[in-house]
């Protein structure tokens, strides 16, 4: 029998959406919490309302860190996106394990020297693909089991349009080339949203906030209602956040 750690998880809710459609719903960091109990029931997961400024304030206690999406850019000059911009660099500089999911992908691609910009095919919303680059790179020990693509739920007008230098790019796809990163063996991202629920998803584009135009909303009604591998991507999240890696120095 395998005897695994206990956890104590940091989750940065970045979203300062509060309109009365947010409201209905759990907010991020409680949508990622929901992702994790299941498969790890023992880790202590705490969100931190990362926009208000809630921060842990013992940061080095925390074995693991989770980055939400938000309605927000990261090239926001708000005091609070550029405080989470040091933020990353302080976890990136002592190999603490992070994940970040949309505009948490994002924040690590403009902290670490990278670029995010407007998608240049406009807004995606509905199920994006990522096609991994198993050609190029060895499959890491956390994709198990291994996948050569998955499909998760996307919402973004904005995306990373260059990889920092340190980062190298795990997969995409035409409309969006960097759809995952890793950086070392302690930061992973995606672009995309294993957090969101199918009803919320369906609720949204009821809402429709933005509002997209008819024919991509009727497209991604349809999407929504396929298989998504966000079961599979919170699998990869556990292992990645759990595995043994060696101290910086």
């Amino acid at each position: 029998m395998i005897r695994r750690m206990t956890r104590r998880i940091a989750i940065l809710n970045t979203n300062t959406d509060e309109s009365d459609f947010a409201r209905r719903f759990p907010d991020d960091g409680r949508k990622v919490e929901a992702g994790l109990r299941p498969l790890r029931p023992d880790w202590q997961c705490e969100v931190f309302a990362v926009h208000r400024g809630e921060y842990p304030p013992q940061p080095e206690a925390f074995d693991g860190w989770v980055m939400t999406g938000s309605v927000s850019s990261v090239n926001d000059p708000d005091p609070w996106v550029l405080r989470l911009a040091e933020q990353v660099r302080w976890l990136h500089d002592r190999r603490v394990p992070l994940v970040g999911l949309c505009f948490g992908h994002q924040m690590v691609a403009h902290a670490l020297g990278g670029r995010v910009g407007p998608s240049p095919q406009g807004w995606r919303i509905g199920v994006a693909p990522t096609h991994f680059h198993t050609h190029s790179h060895a499959t890491p020990a956390w994709m198990d089991p291994a996948q050569t693509s998955i499909r998760l739920f996307a919402a973004h007008a904005e995306q990373v349009l260059d990889a920092p230098p340190e980062a190298r790019v795990l997969g995409g796809d035409d409309f969006a080339p960097v759809g995952a990163m890793a950086v070392g063996e302690h930061i992973l991202t995606t672009q995309y949203h294993p957090e969101l629920p199918r009803d919320f998803m369906a609720a949204l584009l009821q809402a429709n906030p933005v509002p997209w135009p008819p024919e991509l909303v009727a497209r991604a009604r349809q999407q929504v209602q396929e298989p998504v591998d966000a079961a599979l991507f919170f699998r990869w999240m556990v292992r990645f956040l759990e595995a043994p890696r060696a101290a910086p120095g």
